[in-house]
């Protein structure tokens, strides 16, 4: 396994909350497009696992950071 630094942690951190938030706002759009008669039921659940998976990551990020400082 790799050695990385804080800052390494750091900008993963900054990238993957990016990440989690555009996908927040896309699972809106995709439950809107839902309400309208769209079919998008199966995007709408693997975006909601892609959530899960990125504040899981998160977490787990977190937690080396607050080892590291």
């Amino acid at each position: 396994m790799e050695d990385y630094e804080l800052a390494d942690y750091l900008a993963a951190k900054k990238s993957l909350a990016s990440t989690l938030h555009k996908i927040e706002q896309a699972i809106i759009s995709l439950e809107e497009k839902q309400t309208a008669g769209k079919n998008v039921k199966a995007q709408i659940t693997l975006s909601k696992e892609r959530v899960k998976a990125l504040k899981l990551s998160l977490a787990l990020i977190e937690r080396e950071i607050i080892r590291l400082k």
